[in-house]
């Protein structure tokens, strides 16, 4: 019996997600995120914003492909002639499947890395001006990464693929085994990087979204002062120096404003995507029949769809920020895809 979603329903969501959707937003964002390692490695990691950036375009650009070897297994499986297979597909996805949240909690937390130095730089530039250079980035790009794997491998280590023989089909096919302790340790994966994690992160950026719209409004206002009274500019530079102020947003430049504009953009679609995650997992978390197998299985397996899709279009469209707010990308993706002779 099928409650809220039926199975008709369930098979349609099945063939569009599968079959349509997925495949092509998957396309679109390794291209994207092709296009942006590309670029930025062009650019130059100079500045740590770019190595930033950089970073989060590889950990998107390997979350997708494996999200698509996950969708490509499961397409695989369902099809009849997959049946004299060594392997078993769903198996091998699954075994898979956790390894890409390795790269996607990776993104999120270069993202939120990314939104607390700018936060810091935009707020307190004297005292954080010098602070994250390019050298400290790269070490913490790694940390990041290496912490991601590192306390994923007890939940990696609790499973496998071993040859077992099937009772139905009588073949021998490498299939997805598990230890007794796998389940607790996905309990703690789901409980731990799936609920708390994305709740902690959804709090950080909204906060750094707020502080940087703010900073923006305030630099926004600046400026239009500025161009109106060159005397007042001049008053408020004596007066910051006799009170040693520390220079804030009001001082920020064309050059900073865009960026700001442009992290600041990234980390409010980052937050709306943690909230949907958050409010995903904790769904998860308090009705214990919204699971898959149990009751409501149908409306687990379409709404799982759909927070897929909304991952996988959030790794792709930074592209379309990054070109609309940074000039030297802008120019970069120009002169890669020969837009500049198309427009002319």
């Amino acid at each position: 019996m099928s409650y809220i979603v039926s199975d008709e329903a369930l098979a349609t969501a099945m063939f569009t997600y599968g079959k349509i959707l997925s495949p092509a937003l998957q396309v679109l964002a390794i291209l994207a995120n092709i296009l942006n390692i590309v670029t930025f490695c062009k650019i130059g990691l100079k500045d740590s914003v770019n190595v930033t950036f950089l970073a989060i375009a590889i950990s998107d650009v390997v979350y997708v492909v494996m999200d698509a070897f996950i969708s490509a297994s499961v397409v695989i499986a369902l099809s009849p002639w997959q049946r004299e297979l060594p392997v078993g597909m769903l198996s091998l996805s699954g075994c898979v499947h956790f390894y890409q949240f390795v790269f996607l909690d990776s993104s999120t937390c270069l993202e939120t890395y990314l939104a607390i130095t700018r936060c810091c730089c935009v707020a307190l530039p004297l005292k954080f001006k010098n602070m994250f250079t390019v050298t400290r980035t790269l070490i913490i790009v790694i940390i990041i990464f290496t912490s991601n794997l590192f306390l994923r491998v007890p939940l990696f280590l609790s499973y496998g693929l071993a040859w077992l023989k099937s009772s139905t089909t009588n073949l021998t096919k490498l299939s997805f085994v598990s230890q007794k302790d796998f389940q607790t340790f996905n309990m703690v994966e789901q409980v731990g990087a799936r609920t708390v994690c994305p709740v902690i992160f959804l709090f950080i950026s909204t906060l750094c979204s707020f502080l940087l719209t703010k900073s923006l409004v305030a630099a926004s206002l600046r400026r239009k002062l500025m161009t109106q009274c060159d005397s007042l500019v001049n008053n408020n530079a004596t007066e910051k120096s006799q009170t040693n102020e520390p220079i804030t947003t009001r001082t920020l430049s064309a050059k900073e404003v865009q960026l700001v504009k442009a992290v600041t953009l990234v980390i409010s679609l980052l937050g709306n995507v943690l909230l949907v995650l958050s409010v995903f997992s904790l769904a998860q978390v308090a009705v214990t029949e919204f699971y898959p197998g149990k009751k409501y299985k149908n409306l687990h397996a379409v709404v799982t769809y759909a927070v897929n899709l909304l991952l996988i279009s959030h790794t792709g469209y930074k592209s379309i920020i990054y070109y609309k707010f940074n000039t030297k990308y802008r120019s970069i993706v120009n002169a890669l895809l020969r837009l500049d002779s198309k427009l002319h």
